[in-house]
């Protein structure tokens, strides 16, 4: 793909104003190409055209100016540079003159040519006053008109002067990649089959670049999809970059399952969503009573579908201007942050709207977690990384990567995004919590609340269970919440331990400074257990036979033996064997130093030493082995790299 300025113009206009002939005329292709439009002599669906002035690549989007066809117009209107508003001399401004162009305000197309049209028809000093209501019309919308071109493919005056008004907005990069933009997004206006190829989509390129052979994400499936070519203004490319028509043929996908309102996009970006927090521009009551609530046909990039738009606030008017809101919507879709969109009537007969996307994906306001405000606002009108810790504090324990942090916060790259949490975690506004690949953005303010509810909730428990020496680790990430997915658990519960917010002792996670505190009874009952083992020297009790044992007690028993454990009073050996510490002492040794003095021995020379019985020592030589005391060798046990020095 060649480094040529690219440009692409979208007409705009009401129905029989001239926007396909004026297309035809700068293009020498006609872009209405279905039989109907030719033989009513009426633009239908999108239309459209390629042609080079003065080396730039300008592509045509011809758009029907009925209001029967307004779906096809916002889909059209969709990733377009300029708008080419006509506006016949002879007719001055319409009725889809005005729709037309309040649709363009609302999509953020904020720069327009004015082309006079039949101009043949009438003379400057009438065309002076049209141009002057135009005028009046763009200025209230903030559009800026940025030339009036007084035309007429009759006699071809003003033709030229056109082309170069284009060939200059081209040059001077009203169609230049927005910066740092890489990854590739294409909502598909067209598919159709090619024999012998397959299926084709073309639309409008968003942003990003992308190459033949390469693999990209088809939505709002999300399926991966392979590029078997790609085409643009009829010739095949290698990869193509930046604005323009582009026309991709996908290896193995049936024309059935891809079609206008779908995606293509670099993977990993996008994310299918049924609701999404917005901000309102403005929006027309559809019909007499004022409601929060209002059922509405939307039009975001090339998609049109039913949705259901709740007000944060109760409307004080017909009109509602700046305000936020949540979309429900009857499918998926995918967007970005800060996109665009149209909102008609359920019917789809009239344009009421528009607005902007700020949270893509939302969940949904309920009374115990309403909306934010403050959230929304600095989606609207903060800086990057500030939008970025927003949407870290409002995902909460949710995982979001890098390009879904990205796509959410309106950052152009996952480079850009991981920069931006890194700067945030140097300054302590988020926690990066898990390896590379189960990564956790937290909001600091989360974790700190996390971390004063769960100890409330560690000392509480063992308050109520004061024979309990803590909660085992390996059932500490069960006290996660409940919203924190399973593969984050652990590295949450990890992080809680190693920023002091629990502490860990003897495999019992415990609250800072936790000291249990035992009734008299439950003291003296826990010595008794104690005494008991370690009379048993080195064959210890267990505990169906400890003699301090009741079937009152029974489960008070083994909740003090798990504290002797714990308080390093006992060491579990096994399933139900228990030594008393300063027996395992001994053990150690005896075992260590008669391994010193002869160079190995068997099961049965620990038996003898000890003076116990095989079905204690096997369990003890194979404990011993575990935690390196001893090491075996075959029959042999030798000593381990953690034996004790005699």
């Amino acid at each position: 793909m060649s480094d040529a300025p690219q440009l692409v113009v979208g007409t705009a206009g009401h129905i029989d104003h001239g926007k396909s002939r004026l297309v035809l005329a700068l293009t020498g292709t006609d872009p209405d190409r279905l039989p109907e439009e030719k033989a009513r002599g009426m633009t239908i669906d999108l239309g459209f055209a390629h042609t080079q002035i003065d080396g730039c690549n300008v592509w045509f989007v011809d758009v029907p100016g009925h209001e029967r066809f307004i779906r096809n117009m916002v889909a059209g209107a969709t990733g377009v540079d300029v708008a080419l508003l006509t506006v016949a001399g002879d007719d001055s401004v319409m009725p889809q003159t005005r729709e037309h162009a309040e649709l363009l305000s609302w999509l953020g197309v904020d720069r327009c040519v004015v082309a006079l049209t039949k101009m043949d028809l009438v003379d400057d000093e009438w065309a002076d006053a049209v141009e002057e209501e135009v005028t009046e019309l763009l200025d209230a919308l903030h559009i800026e008109a940025v030339k009036f071109v007084r035309t007429s493919v009759e006699t071809g005056r003003g033709i030229d002067e056109l082309r170069d008004v284009l060939g200059t907005l081209a040059r001077e990069g009203v169609g230049a990649e927005e910066e740092g933009y890489k990854w590739f997004r294409l909502p598909i206006d067209r598919a159709f089959n090619i024999a012998g190829r397959g299926t084709v989509v073309t639309g409008s390129v968003a942003h990003g670049s992308v190459r033949r052979d390469e693999e990209l994400e088809l939505w709002p499936q999300g399926r991966r999809v392979r590029v078997r070519d790609l085409q643009t203004h009829y010739e095949a490319a290698e990869a193509a970059t930046g604005h323009m028509r582009l026309a991709v043929n996908l290896a193995g996908v049936p024309l059935g399952e891809v079609g206008r309102g779908c995606e293509l996009a670099t993977p990993g970006y996008l994310e299918a969503s049924r609701r999404m927090d917005v901000w309102i521009a403005s929006v027309r009551m559809p019909g007499k009573f004022r409601r929060q609530r209002l059922r509405l046909r939307l039009h975001i990039a090339t998609s049109e579908v039913l949705a259901e738009l709740r007000l944060l606030a109760k409307p004080e008017g017909n009109e509602i201007r700046g305000q936020f809101g949540q979309l429900a919507i009857s499918e998926p879709v995918v967007a970005a942050w800060g996109q665009r969109f149209i909102l008609r009537d359920e019917s789809g007969g009239r344009s009421l709207g528009g607005g902007r996307v700020l949270r893509p994906v939302a969940r949904l306001w309920r009374s115990k977690r309403p909306a934010n405000p403050e959230g929304l606002q600095v989606l609207l009108d903060g800086p990057p990384k500030q939008r970025l810790k927003e949407v870290v504090r409002a995902n909460e324990w949710t995982g979001c990567n890098d390009r879904h942090l990205a796509t959410r916060a309106g950052l152009p790259s996952e480079e850009k995004a991981a920069s931006a949490s890194r700067s945030l975690v140097d300054k302590g506004k988020i926690c990066v919590i898990g390896g590379a690949s189960e990564r956790l953005h937290v909001h600091r303010s989360h974790l700190d609340r996390l971390g004063e509810h769960v100890v409330k909730r560690l000392r509480d428990h063992l308050k109520a269970n004061p024979r309990l020496p803590g909660v085992l680790r390996s059932e500490w990430p069960s006290w996660m919440p409940r919203a924190c997915s399973q593969k984050h658990r652990p590295a949450l519960a990890e992080w809680l331990i190693q920023n002091n917010c629990a502490v860990f002792a003897e495999g019992y996670v415990v609250p800072p400074g936790h000291a249990a505190a035992m009734s008299p009874e439950d003291q003296a009952l826990f010595e008794a257990i104690l005494k008991e083992f370690r009379a048993g020297a080195f064959q210890p009790p267990a505990l169906s036979n400890l003699k301090a044992r009741t079937p009152k007690n029974e489960k008070h028993i083994r909740e003090l033996v798990s504290l002797g454990v714990a308080r390093g009073r006992l060491v579990r050996v096994a399933d139900g064997l228990w030594f008393h510490a300063d027996r395992w002492a001994e053990l150690t040794r005896l075992v260590t130093g008669a391994i010193r003095e002869r160079g190995e021995l068997t099961v049965g020379d620990i038996r003898t030493l000890l003076d116990s019985s095989r079905k204690y020592v096997v369990p003890l030589a194979e404990y011993l082995d575990a935690v390196g005391i001893t090491r075996r060798v075959g029959d042999h046990r030798t000593l381990g790299p953690n034996a004790p020095v005699n």
